[in-house]
């Protein structure tokens, strides 16, 4: 069969309405599977058309969903309706409506669809909680050098064994470890210098002049014929 712009918009309204399967459209259309997928491959137009109308019944269906979803979780009033039908008296072979009772029934919250969106929002904490701790660099703190460099020749290796055996690994980790220890020899040498300019600087300060004390009487008032000594 071939590709007509009025089939394949008709296909198109099928999908999106969610209608049938694509089996089921393709028997209506009396086309096979492999033509609809010949024509999805060849009309790039026509595949444009078909994922967006899956993307808005997608979209339909997940809406349809949130709203059931939030009449379980709140509670609903369901109602049920009654007619009852009589002969017409002008038109013996129809009916006509005789009375209408409309029954009004409020649902309560579901515990189910409840218990469903806590564990839904448990499980995607968890999720954020895994993925925040994977994002966390590894820190190993070692006590002495040689474990430390087994450690890098491992990550050399990208955390495979036999990265001993590989000597260019081993140079590489060598001169890694040759660079830390003079940057933290000359690291220590600048901190070294800083304390004894900062000693040298206290050193060159004169030193402060005693300071003489006022000299106190102590006994102020003394009778007739005493003295006071405050030297």
């Amino acid at each position: 069969m071939k590709y007509k712009e009025k089939t394949a918009s008709e296909i198109i309204q099928m999908i999106e309405q969610d209608l049938c399967s694509i089996s089921e459209i393709c028997k209506t259309f009396k086309i096979s599977r492999k033509t609809f997928y010949e024509w999805k491959k060849e009309k790039p137009e026509f595949k444009e058309a078909v994922e967006e109308a899956i993307d808005h019944r997608e979209d339909v269906m997940i809406a349809s969903a949130r709203i059931g979803l939030k009449q379980l979780l709140e509670g609903y009033i369901q109602k049920k309706e009654k007619i009852s039908y009589i002969p017409d008296k002008n038109d013996p072979v129809n009916d006509v409506e005789k009375c209408r009772v409309v029954e009004k029934k409020f649902c309560p919250p579901s515990i189910r669809a409840i218990k469903y969106v806590l564990d839904r929002e448990e499980r995607k904490k968890e999720k954020q909680q895994l993925e925040s701790w994977e994002k966390r660099p590894l820190v190993i703190e070692v006590q002495d050098e040689e474990t430390r460099r087994q450690l890098m020749i491992l990550k050399g290796n990208g955390f495979r064994s036999g990265g001993s055996l590989n000597p260019e690994i081993v140079a590489a980790v060598n001169r890694e470890l040759e660079e830390n220890k003079k940057m933290e020899s000359e690291e220590l040498k600048v901190k070294n210098e800083e304390l004894k300019n900062e000693q040298d600087k206290l050193q060159a300060q004169p030193a402060a002049a005693p300071v003489e004390k006022p000299k106190v009487n102590l006994y102020p008032f003394l009778p007739p014929g005493y003295t006071s000594r405050t030297d």
